[in-house]
């Protein structure tokens, strides 16, 4: 397909790269993981700018946006900021925000800064819901240890990229050389770096961004649809129990045999979820499961045949997590700390 083309806009001294397309009456606005890129988004590109309004931005930093001197101690609200005047500046005064990973996070900053210029939410295994997040990720918040691991290399690009979906057949080599390219540019590394080591260290999630994370999504009346992946390995899905707590009006739809990235592994479902979503958000948020104590995650009951019904655990102990990635950890940090012989650099 052919990609949008790229657009800037400016949020305080920072330039941003955004796509823009669609003309339709309802306005979406996509936001991508720690990073990412708008190409992350380039599936739902094909589809759903022929009902809605469509933006993606490259957050500060990430992408071709320009990289700030520093991140704040509360870099969401410096990208939702940014997210606001990207809005502003291409007319929209209202959207329906989908934010994947960190760009989960993001929306939520955003949902409660800005409340009337949220419709709605969707989160796709949205980052914050609780401390846990994957262990290369944490070894990376060390110095020294995350220059090695994210030196750019094609190899280590594509690996990144396949971790977040549970089959790697679905991400093509297009996608892979986009992000590979990507990660070369001047400032990159260093800008996902910086970010990662602010929000996040060798504990995971940092505790004063998740109390203050929580305390936003509790003032968030808009309508939330949270999806997540049973094999979502950057994010566990036992983190899911925290969003239905939490926002005061939200429901869960739980893909069974998916990973982090789900938008990417099963396009057209998602696109078709999110289209039904936008034009009646309590219809599909009565059909899913509201409570974080139930027993078993209910099916949908369009697709009953693609969830699977399991418990949502409070909590998983950092024991048990621990002991569940450890090889997993292992492995993955022999395989990048010493890339193939010429071979130069990226992570998703």
């Amino acid at each position: 397909m052919n990609l949008p083309a790229d657009r800037y806009a400016h949020s305080d001294s920072l330039r941003l790269r955004y796509w823009l397309e669609g003309d339709g009456d309802q306005n979406l606005v996509l936001l991508h993981g720690i990073g990412g890129t708008v190409e992350i988004w380039r599936k739902q590109f094909e589809h759903l700018p022929h009902a809605h309004r469509v933006l993606a931005i490259d957050l500060p930093g990430c992408g071709r946006s320009e990289v700030p001197d520093e991140y704040p101690p509360d870099p969401l609200h410096l990208f939702a900021a940014a997210v606001r005047n990207v809005m502003q500046q291409a007319g929209m005064k209202q959207a329906t925000l989908l934010g994947s990973s960190l760009g989960g996070a993001v929306a939520i900053e955003f949902a409660a800064r800005w409340p009337e210029m949220v419709r709605s939410m969707v989160l796709i295994g949205p980052a914050g819901m609780n401390g846990n997040m994957a262990w290369p990720l944490r070894l990376m918040a060390l110095p020294g240890v995350g220059e090695a691991l994210t030196q750019p290399a094609r190899t280590r690009t594509a690996q990144a990229i396949r971790q977040c979906v549970a089959d790697p057949q679905v991400v093509e080599e297009e996608d892979i050389d986009r992000a590979y390219e990507m990660s070369r540019l001047p400032g990159v590394q260093g800008a996902f770096l910086k970010l990662l080591r602010v929000y996040a260290g060798v504990r995971g999630v940092d505790r004063r961004e998740l109390r203050r994370l929580h305390f936003c999504m509790r003032r968030v009346d808009a309508p939330v649809l949270v999806l997540w992946g049973t094999d979502d390995r950057i994010l566990p899905i036992s983190a899911a129990a925290t969003a239905l707590t939490q926002f005061p009006n939200a429901g869960l739809i739980v893909r069974k045999g998916k990973g982090h990235l789900i938008f990417i592994e099963e396009p057209e479902w998602f696109d078709h979820i999110v289209s039904r979503f936008v034009r009646s958000p309590q219809a599909v948020l009565d059909a899913t499961v509201r409570h974080a104590d139930a027993p078993t995650l209910a099916p949908y009951a369009a697709d009953a045949h693609d969830l699977l019904p399991v418990k949502l655990p409070r909590r998983a102990t950092s024991r048990a997590l621990a002991a569940a990635s450890f090889g997993l950890v292992a492995l993955l940090a022999i395989q990048r700390a010493w890339p193939r012989s010429g071979e130069g650099s990226g992570v998703l």
